[in-house]
């Protein structure tokens, strides 16, 4: 399965995203899927009968896996619908303009707090910090699994340890509020702002995680919780829907890639494909 970067022709001036049918047995994740968007995406995938997004993925050297950057909801809702093949688009991990930082946790906690949970239901220890940013900084040093950051102050929580040897812990802690407490995912730490807005609430700080480490985590059969990487990757495809029906059939791999890509040159020919440089606010998602 050639699923690696190749360059277009030096006599074609436009460069174009890499997309390629995959068999989704061979696609491996990182992180957990969120049960509620996986079934929010089932119901919309047999409704429209299309794959809008493709999920981002990044081939791993030397075999012929690949790894989900961005779209393990949809990964999982395929899995879940029995569709044995998926339409991805492939990067190259290495280019120096893809990223991967951490998004932080604002769990609401109309009764119990959070942290009063995590000492009473994983014995974890609580160690008071100065700020978010001395909880960050002691968290990039391996001191803890995640920092607290709420009414009564900041805190870093667990002893020191790797997030990716120990992403068991690190789910254990997520699953004291996924699911039950209303989480809402959030690049900073203005709690008493968030807490105007939303009510009451705890900020979860996680460690930061690298490029290694997310193939790391996928290789080794380990998962970290839904909703903790943040990929920022230029030049992603959307709107690319592509039938189920494709993707389902009983037809070879060649067959489907090559529909696909007479779809999208068809696409581009008709002047119907556009690329947005700056960043972009979309309300539909």
């Amino acid at each position: 399965m050639d699923v690696f970067i190749r360059q277009r022709p030096p006599s074609v001036a436009r460069a174009t995203p890499v997309l390629r049918v995959l068999e989704i047995s061979r696609v491996l994740q990182h992180e957990d899927p969120d049960p509620g968007r996986v079934r929010r995406l089932v119901r919309a995938l047999r409704r429209d009968g299309v794959l809008r997004n493709p999920p981002i993925v990044t081939p791993i050297a030397g075999g012929d896996l690949v790894v989900v950057l961005d779209g393990a909801n949809r990964v999982s809702a395929l899995r879940e619908m029995g569709v044995s093949d998926v339409a991805a688009q492939v990067v190259d991990y290495e280019a120096s303009e893809i990223s991967v930082s951490t998004w932080r946790h604002y769990v609401l906690e109309p009764g119990e707090s959070l942290r009063k949970r995590i000492a009473a239901r994983l014995g974890m220890g609580i160690v008071p910090a100065a700020g978010p940013d001395e909880a960050e900084r002691r968290l990039g040093r391996g001191d803890g699994i995640a920092g607290l950051f709420d009414g009564d102050g900041t805190a870093v929580v667990g002893p020191g340890m790797d997030p990716v040897e120990n992403a068991g812990l690190l789910g254990s802690l997520v699953d004291l509020y996924a699911g039950t407490s209303e989480t809402y995912r959030t690049d900073n730490w203005d709690v008493v702002g968030m807490s105007h807005e939303f009510g009451r609430g705890t900020v979860v700080i996680f460690p930061p995680f690298g490029k290694r480490d997310v193939l790391k985590l996928a290789t080794g059969g380990m998962r970290l919780p839904a909703g903790i990487t943040r990929h920022l990757i230029p030049g992603r495809v959307l709107r690319l829907n592509v039938p189920l029906a494709w993707l389902v059939s009983p037809e070879g791999i060649a067959i489907k890639q090559s529909r696909l890509d007479q779809t999208v040159e068809e696409r581009w020919r008709a002047h119907e494909v556009r690329h947005y440089a700056e960043a972009t606010y979309l309300f539909d998602e």
